[in-house]
């Protein structure tokens, strides 16, 4: 049982700095597309801030930056210049796949 991802639960940053997000996953999602998003209705996400492909390559769109790390099963989101708008609740997780709610502050 368990998750297939997983992540902090809390992450803070100050005005205009960066905040990086580290999620894990399980081994046999190395391919699957990972994501990042701010959960609507009943926690799905219907909107997604930034993806990956499933490969390694960083992903760029807008402030964020999403890459994947294959050999060690974690993809990191980066959110370059944090205003008070982006504070709350935000997913990272393996499309069509279990996700991992975390707050972003």
């Amino acid at each position: 049982g368990g998750w297939a991802v997983t992540g902090p639960t809390q992450g803070t940053a100050e005005q205009g700095t960066s905040l990086a997000v580290s999620c894990g996953y399980e081994p046999g999602y190395e391919l699957c597309p990972k994501y990042w998003c701010r959960p609507g209705f009943l926690w799905l996400c219907f909107t997604y801030i930034a993806q990956t492909n499933g490969s390694e390559v960083t992903v760029m769109q807008g402030r964020v930056s999403t890459g994947d790390k294959h050999t060690a099963r974690s993809f990191m989101v980066t959110l370059r210049g944090v205003t008070p708008g982006d504070a709350g609740w935000y997913s990272c997780g393996v499309r069509f796949s279990l996700w991992h709610t975390m707050e972003a502050m």
